[in-house]
Parts: C-alpha cells; structure tokens; sequence
C-alpha cells in the first residue's frame, strides 16, 4: 500500500483526522559579489496532521518522516494536543473545483543560468555609478500539495522561480545599496535584465542623496514601494478582523469610501499569478473577488471559521503560512487595478513630486488606525524633471486618507502574490 492510499484510508476510518503533504524539490544559487556562496538541489517532505475533537477543537502535528510509525505517532499528538487546541472547522470538500491551468516545472540548466546572468552582469556595469554586485541569489522550486480527508484527497501542483539582486553604488559622496526581487511562474518571465536595471537604477539614486528641507508636495509610490502600502491596508479587507472589531471598514460594505480610481481584487484563479490554484489549505474552491470597486467597499476574505460567525461563506482564503500552522485567513494574489497614467505622466501631474525609491520602518506603521510614519529616500521632480535626491526623509499619514484621493499607473507590477501600479498621492508632509 503506498502512502496516499494509506493516508486516504486512514482519513475514512476516522473523519476527524485530515492530513497536508507538502512535496518540494529545486535548485538554489547563491553568490556574493559573484562569487559562488552556496549551490545545492534540495527535496524535502513533510506531513501535517490535524484532528478535530467532538468539541469542535483541532488538534496539530508536524513530520518529515512518512514511516508508518512515525506517521502513527503524530496522529496520536494531534489528538493529544485537540484537548488544548483552538477551535475550528472542517468544510465538506466539494466533488469537482475550478480549473485552472498548470505550468509545468523546468529546471533551467547551469549555462542558461549563467548567461541570463552574464547578461545582467553586463548590463550593470554599464553603470559608472555601480561599484559592486554584493548579492545574487536564484531559486528554482516546485511544489505538490495534498490534502486528504475522508478518504477524499486534493492535489496541486505549481512551480516557483524567484530572483533577487542588490548592488552597491558609489557617487563619491556617498554609497548606497539597492535591491530588485522577481517571482515568476517560469525562469524566463523573471526577467533577470529588467531586475538588474532596477536595481542599479534605485542604487545609483540613492547614492546622490542627502537630507533636505521639509516641504508639502505630491508623494509618487512606484509599484515596488506601493505594495508596502498595500500590505498595510489589506489588514482591514481580512473577515477575522472585521470580526475582532479591529478592521477599519468594518461597518462600512456599500459605501464609496475612498478615490473611484481604487479597485482592489483577491484573484486564486488567474494561472499567471503564483498563489491560484483550484482549493485552499481547508478544501474550499478558491475564488476572484473585487474587495473594493471604484472606492466602494464590497466585501472581505474569509475562512469557514469566521465565514460563519459572519453568516456567510468562506471565499475559499484559508491558507497556511507554513506546513507545520493550520491554516488562518489569508489573501491569494492581492492587487490594485492599473490605472490611466504612464510613470512619466504621474511625475507631470503636479509641480513638486517625490518619488519613493526606498522605505525603511513600514513594520512599525498600525494597521487598525492606518497610521504609518517612514523613513523615506527618492528623487524629487519640479514638473516631471528631476532636480533634486532626498534622502533620511520623513514622511507620516494615514494610509485610509490616503487611498481617498490617488491617481494611479498604468504599470501593474507584481512582487510575489502583492501587486501594484504607481500610486500618486497629493499633500503630504515630507519633512
């Protein structure tokens, strides 16, 4: 018998057990200042389990071992451990989900690696400014999921393959460093040039700053800065929170909140974007919901759990942030909507416009109330020209007031499952 149908009969015989395989095999290159740090190929699995008591409370166990015995044992913990766990849910799986078209893993080879990297190499040293290449590093993943119960069992599949680079820049007066990260379905979507140039780009930028006067202008969030001020606000579009009473729209699905520019989107189904795929990690049909459409608030994500404490459905947004959690309310790929201007034409629209390039301290910003103060460094333009690199800068608001006036980009960029056009905001304090 192998381990699925082991598994399988295990979940019929006691339908208070359900169990989550994770599957990952890949290729990771890491290199410092070009030199090579570390290469290896790695395949790891583990299993969780999980068991619901009569009480409705849920027990959790984690192993990389799939030994008859040693799965046996983590059934006997998760049982144990349900008498102190918290309380949840198990929804009925459905008999069929959406479809969604799978993109086959491919393991580049080492010469196609090695000359996507020459090439970005290349294009970094045209830049005078570019004193080194401190970090590469190129990750090649793919991943199976299962989920088994009552005897029913779930499976995905979807690869990964992510790029990071940061370099160090030199203007004479000072250095700086700067990074660009991808993540795309395919090695060659990733785009290593356009990450370099970025990279070198914002670095060589930053380079020329210094601290400057305070002043009242426009604020321009490329789209690499704009995620961070959509993270910020997605803790409010959450269902446990609106529930915890601690979402600021919680009392406010109908009503035109803010800009009718704004229009934000949960999408598990698109095939392009690396977080769909047909369930979620409690079994429900993953699904593309408008959260917020022109300004007006539409809904929220929920789990079964808080679905039904809120009388109605889970939008299929259960997920585990790692294999050994059970799984919480979480967003799949969460975006802003483009909008109707290209970069150069937000950096136009007003007479003063500073654009972020780098955002230090976003961790400490409060996602009930909205408010947020950054450390911030960038380039200020006088009527689309740039006259002068800000650096050390302050800048403090409230990310709901914000989001009520905003003009937004054409340039939808995603960052892992966050995505984001340029978002330019008017007034603010820069000081």
């Amino acid at each position: 018998m192998n381990l699925i149908e082991y598994l399988g009969n295990k979940s019929l015989e006691d339908k208070a057990l359900e169990f989550y395989i994770e599957d990952t095999e890949g290729y990771l290159l890491d290199l410092k200042n070009t030199q090579p740090f570390l290469e290896e190929t790695f395949k790891e699995t583990s299993l969780t389990v999980r068991y619901l008591n009569e009480k409705g409370l849920a027990g959790l166990s984690y192993t990389l071992s799939l030994k008859e015995k040693d799965i046996e044992l983590a059934i006997a913990q998760a049982k144990s451990l349900s008498t102190l766990g918290s309380a949840t849910f198990y929804p009925p799986l459905k008999d069929s989900y959406p479809h969604i078209k799978k993109t086959p893993y491919k393991r580049p080879s080492r010469e196609e690696v090695l000359e996507a990297l020459g090439t970005g190499r290349k294009l970094a040293s045209s830049y005078k400014t570019i004193q080194r290449l401190e970090r590469e590093i190129l990750s090649c993943e793919r991943e199976a999921l299962l989920l088994i119960r009552e005897g029913k069992i779930l499976s995905w599949e979807s690869p990964s393959y992510t790029f990071y680079v940061s370099v160090v820049a030199d203007s004479g007066k000072k250095q700086a460093t700067s990074f660009a990260y991808g993540e795309a379905l395919s090695f060659d979507k990733l785009e290593l040039q356009k990450l370099y140039q970025r990279a070198c780009e914002k670095a060589q930028a930053l380079s020329k700053g210094k601290r400057g006067k305070s002043l009242k202008c426009a604020i321009l969030f490329p789209p690499e800065s704009a995620i961070e001020l959509l993270s910020l606000f997605s803790f409010s579009l959450k269902g446990d929170e609106v529930i915890k009473g601690r979402s600021f729209l919680k009392d406010k699905v109908g009503q035109r909140v803010f800009s009718q520019t704004l229009t934000i989107i949960d999408d598990g189904l698109n095939p392009e974007l690396p977080e769909s795929r047909p369930f979620d990690d409690e079994g429900c049909p993953q699904t593309k919901k408008t959260l917020i459409e022109r300004g007006e608030i539409q809904g929220f994500i929920w789990d079964t759990f808080y679905a039904l404490k809120a009388s109605t459905s889970s939008t299929g947004n259960a997920r585990r942030s790692d294999s050994a959690r059970p799984p919480k309310v979480a967003f799949t790929n969460l975006y802003i909507q483009e909008g109707a201007y290209t970069l150069q034409e937000l950096r136009e629209r007003e007479k003063l416009v500073f654009e972020v390039l780098e955002i230090l301290g976003s961790h400490t910003a409060d996602p009930i109330s909205g408010d947020f103060s950054f450390g911030v460094s960038g380039i200020l333009y006088e009527r689309g020209e740039p006259v002068d690199y800000l650096s050390e800068m302050a800048l403090s608001g409230n990310i709901f007031e914000l989001f009520r006036e905003v003009a937004l980009g054409t340039d939808l960029s995603f960052f892992g499952s966050l995505g984001s056009p340029s978002i330019l905001t008017s007034n603010m304090d820069l000081g």
